[in-house]
């Protein structure tokens, strides 16, 4: 893997340690076991250099995606809780591909 792609796997750690972290104080349990699951994903492709840390992490954030809108549609409304679960959601996973598309192949 080529090293803007690990440095870039690397803060998005940080990003996602912290953001569990963040729910977890808040009491959000079903976002942290997403969030789990989804930082063993992005071990996985980190350390393992292996697709199917990308695909976990993928298959995660539709699953925050989804939790994110349910419990944020009260307070915000419908249209803000999309966008923004969107974009909480989809932010790693989308520069993490950008950062790896060129190395798919040399994956695992």
């Amino acid at each position: 893997m080529k090293k803007p792609a690990k440095i870039w796997l690397w803060v998005a750690l940080v990003l996602c340690v912290c953001t569990t972290g963040l729910n977890l104080s808040e009491g959000r349990w079903l976002s942290v076991a997403i969030a789990i699951v989804s930082i063993i994903g992005l071990c996985v492709l980190l350390f393992g250099q292996r697709k199917a840390g990308y695909i976990v992490m993928c298959v995660c954030a539709v699953g925050s995606f989804v939790v994110g809108v349910t419990q944020n549609m009260g307070e915000l409304g419908a249209a803000l809780a999309i966008v923004m679960s969107l974009i909480g959601s989809a932010l790693v996973p989308v520069i993490t591909g950008l950062f790896i598309k060129s190395q798919w192949k040399e994956l695992k």
